[in-house]
């Protein structure tokens, strides 16, 4: 599924997976030139972020109490919204026409999540189509299928695969925060919802526009992982107008038998 998933050839996620014994510092063939920001440039990038952080702990900052009165609280809870639609497709926080779509409902669309520090997400695959490999960065996942089917793989943090099956509907998996997971949905589709322990939940893709790897300079993955340009330049570029979501290659399709 990787190599789909990047749109390579096996043999290059081969060589990605491949143990080379260097280590996890390396020293590349030739020198390497990167890109980087002014001292002052950085210095005013740094500041701007410290102002946003101060101003975002302002805002959502709880109210215990008014004028040392504890009933602040109970208004609070009284007049917060307690529903939200999650199958409203122009609130979708990823929409593909070949993919799916993903719902999120976190904290800024429900703010009483804040309060549990839980979030949601609601998604629906496409035959065939592809859930991004990706990392949670925040929070473990319960997922539940409401609807068609996927294959599902999830590997630990030290690469060994510790899920990897089909799940239908009415399954119901963990996914272990730092695990990396991956989902192809089936003929049919598929359809889930997860719950997580954070009300701002953030994930890592590893494949797409949004990815480590559409971030890192070509010279970086040439000399990490001992391939070609060419090669380096389909991991970065091949899913550059996706991301979580992709759609499935020709090879991936598989026609229904009569």
């Amino acid at each position: 599924m990787l190599a789909e998933a990047y749109d390579v050839p096996t043999e290059i996620i081969r060589n990605l997976k491949r143990d080379d014994g260097r280590g996890f510092i390396v020293n590349p063939q030739k020198r390497i030139k990167v890109m980087v920001p002014e001292e002052q440039e950085k210095e005013t990038h740094f500041e701007e972020q410290r102002r946003g952080k101060s101003s975002r702990s302002r805002r959502y900052s709880p109210s215990w109490s008014r004028e040392g009165a504890d009933y602040g609280l109970e208004e609070t809870f009284c007049t917060m919204k307690m529903r939200h639609n999650m199958e409203t497709r122009r609130e979708s926080d990823v929409f593909s026409r070949q993919a799916g779509r993903l719902n999120l409902v976190n904290m800024n669309k429900l703010p009483i999540l804040g309060w549990i520090d839980m979030s949601a997400e609601r998604g629906n695959l496409l035959p065939n189509a592809l859930y991004s490999p990706h990392w949670s960065m925040t929070d473990h996942r319960v997922v539940y299928v409401t609807g068609g089917d996927a294959h599902v793989q999830i590997s630990g943090s030290k690469g060994q695969n510790v899920f990897d099956e089909r799940v239908s509907q009415g399954s119901v998996f963990v996914i272990p925060q730092f695990f990396v997971t991956v989902a192809r949905a089936g003929n049919n589709g598929f359809e889930w919802v997860s719950f997580k322990t954070s009300s701002q939940p953030m994930q890592s893709p590893l494949a797409g526009y949004t990815s480590v790897f559409r971030a890192l300079p070509l010279q970086i993955i040439t000399n990490a992982y001992q391939i070609s340009n060419r090669e380096a330049e389909e991991l970065k570029y091949n899913r550059e107008h996706q991301t979580f979501l992709l759609s499935p290659s020709r090879k991936s399709i598989r026609m229904p038998v009569v």
